[in-house]
């Protein structure tokens, strides 16, 4: 009575444990996990390619082009007993169930190295997608600084020896208390124009009259219209012309926020990029710093291994972090969309 007993319950649980679906919570095992694993190793590719640069040694995207996971689990039952013949023996029984739930996880990679891919790198960054920036609220001065490289003929570059980043500022300074807005609009030739819009009251404002003075506009109060060009700071015009980076290029610039360890300045694998005194320079600039070194950091928003050392943008430094993400946003306006080579696929160990 007691064996017929012990069997019965056992069978039960094994069939009750097989009808419950594993659907519902399946998604819950693995989404936020792959979600997670994704998110952290796009930053740490967008990091090893600033660094990269930093040793100007080319740019390689392996991207993630599928996730495919399926599920199933399996249960097993045991029974074991004595039992001995003859009245008055005594009888035991031992018994067990388990099961299993395993996860087999199909990894889709493919190279970006197509003929599309690279031009849209290597293409400059239009009107449409600084205005999406500007309008979704990035600052004006990060986007700036990262994606441009000369405005009305001043160039942005490294030594910090004109009035571009002075430029930028000002233009924050409107931007944060709210006395600039922005909009994409098209000139009469069909071309796009990214307008800068003050405010009433905007003209009284000193960084406005400040940048006016740098951009060499009059302070009336009329919106800045700003199209893709080389201008010339000498001349005054009613139109700003901004030469915009490509993708290839912010990244080149970003380069130089980038540490190197003094072996390598000293071996010359690395090249020795004068920063004092510009929007890099460790002890001034708050653009865009990426540390290193050989053990691996405790504390890092991003850390990449690269050349025998660690790379790294510093948890704390929120400055460099929101340069980061604006990168990353960067990457998916400019380089995303496109044709890639057949997938190379990636199993999970078993």
């Amino acid at each position: 009575m007691k064996k017929s007993l012990l069997i019965s319950l056992m069978a039960a649980g094994t069939l009750l444990t097989g009808c419950k679906s594993i659907g519902p919570a399946s998604i819950d095992y693995s989404r936020t996990g792959f979600n997670e694993a994704i998110q952290r190793t796009d930053a740490q590719q967008l990091l090893l390619n600033i660094v990269r640069q930093r040793y100007n040694d080319p740019v390689m995207f392996l991207e993630v082009t599928a996730v495919s996971s399926s599920m199933s689990r399996s249960g097993n039952l045991n029974l074991s007993g004595f039992f001995p013949t003859g009245f008055g023996a005594k009888e035991s029984y031992n018994g067990g169930l388990g099961g299993s739930l395993t996860e087999s996880p199909l990894i889709f990679y493919a190279p970006n190295t197509g003929e599309k891919f690279v031009r849209q790198i290597l293409t400059p960054i239009d009107l449409k997608t600084i205005s999406l920036l500007l309008q979704s609220g990035w600052s004006i001065e990060r986007v700036l600084l990262i994606a441009a490289d000369s405005i009305n003929g001043l160039r942005n570059n490294v030594a910090g020896d004109n009035e571009y980043p002075v430029l930028a500022k000002q233009l924050r300074n409107l931007q944060r208390s709210n006395r600039l807005a922005f909009a994409i609009e098209r000139d009469a030739n069909g071309l796009d124009v990214l307008a800068m819009i003050p405010t009433p009251g905007t003209v009284n404002e000193k960084s406005y009259q400040e940048a006016c003075r740098i951009l060499n506009l009059r302070a009336d109060g009329r919106p800045i219209k700003v199209q893709l060009g080389l201008g010339d700071p000498s001349v005054q015009s009613a139109t700003v012309l901004l030469a915009t980076r490509s993708l290839y290029s912010s990244f080149y610039f970003l380069g130089n926020g980038v540490i190197a360890s003094s072996r390598d300045l000293e071996e010359g694998i690395a090249q020795n990029r004068s920063i004092a005194g510009s929007i890099f320079d460790p002890d001034k600039g708050d653009l865009f710093r990426v540390k290193s070194s050989k053990g691996e950091p405790e504390r890092a928003a991003v850390k990449v291994r690269y050349r025998d050392e660690w790379f790294y943008v510093g948890e704390s430094d929120q400055d460099s972090r929101t340069t980061f993400a604006l990168m990353s946003m960067l990457l998916m306006l400019q380089g995303g969309d496109v044709n890639r080579m057949s997938p190379l696929v990636s199993l999970s160990p078993r």
